[in-house]
């Protein structure tokens, strides 16, 4: 198994520190290959989201490598990895399950309060539960474990896939495409998670939760690994004042606006599959 890693960053120089981490900690062969994708102005097409962003580099990585790349890494450009040889554990645990259809280094083992869908709708409903790390402050988030297990849902830092799940495939029938099912190989075809939430309309926020959600509807598992990192938190979009400039013009309240209308479209799409308990 090999590994590759995508990120997209408003800012490359201050990206590299952290990248510089990934790549000295990785201790196997080959070596985990790169693709950065710089996402903001100045940059042809200028802010793009963080979902559209991860879409455009995840479908380059997709178009460019062979089925030999089977685990793509979409990491935060602010995510420090201190733990050498994280690369190898991540292969070793994606080999080891083949039902791991998407694995990071937080994840809840909750999603959605146990009144969802019978309380009216309020954004905080589908709040994570049980949350879990080995961040360097993983107390302040939750709790720290370093134990490898199934959670429901993933923190948007680590978002680490099986070529299989970013393509689209599933381990469980998509019905929907009963009717084609030369087209589709069978009935296990569903659409690409990162384009599923574009054509939602998510550009940011609460796509971590509702990757989750992607992973369980195509039935996939998905599982919190005790890598030890450091996640600075905010670097990647929000607190960047030229993201900040580009969400006003995407929605009249900013990114607030743009949290809550992700969180809308969270609730409305995915009744099949919340709440969500492991």
């Amino acid at each position: 198994m090999s590994l590759f890693i995508v990120t997209a960053t408003t800012d490359p120089a201050r990206a590299s520190v952290s990248i510089g981490t990934w790549l000295a900690a990785a201790t196997g062969t080959p070596r985990p290959q790169l693709f950065v994708l710089e996402n903001g102005a100045g940059i042809p097409g200028g802010y793009r989201g963080t979902v559209p962003a991860f879409r455009a580099a995840v479908d380059h990585v997709l178009a460019t490598t062979s089925p030999e790349v089977d685990v793509i890494a979409c990491l935060h450009d602010d995510v420090d990895i201190l733990e050498a040889g994280w690369d190898e554990t991540v292969l070793r645990y994606f080999a080891r399950h083949p039902a791991m259809g998407l694995a990071g280094f937080g994840g809840a083992v909750g999603l959605g309060t146990d009144d969802l869908y019978r309380a009216p709708y309020d954004p905080m409903q589908l709040a994570r539960i049980g949350f879990r790390s080995n961040l360097v402050d993983a107390e302040v988030h939750g709790a720290r474990s370093l134990l490898a297990e199934r959670v429901a849902c993933l923190d948007g830092f680590s978002q680490i896939g099986r070529r299989d799940f970013w393509l689209g495939q599933g381990l469980t029938p998509n019905l929907a495409n009963a009717r084609d099912p030369d087209r589709y190989a069978g009935l296990r075809q569903w659409e690409r998670p990162w384009s599923a939430l574009e054509q939602l309309g998510v550009l940011h926020h609460g796509y971590d939760g509702m990757l989750g959600c992607l992973a369980k509807r195509y039935g996939w598992e998905t599982w919190y690994l005790p890598i030890r990192c450091r996640h600075l938190g905010g670097q990647t979009a929000v607190g960047d004042a030229g993201y900040q400039a580009w969400a006003a013009t995407q929605h009249p309240d900013g990114d607030r606006g743009l949290w809550q209308q992700a969180h809308a479209i969270w609730y409305d799409a995915f009744r099949d599959v919340l709440p969500m308990r492991i």
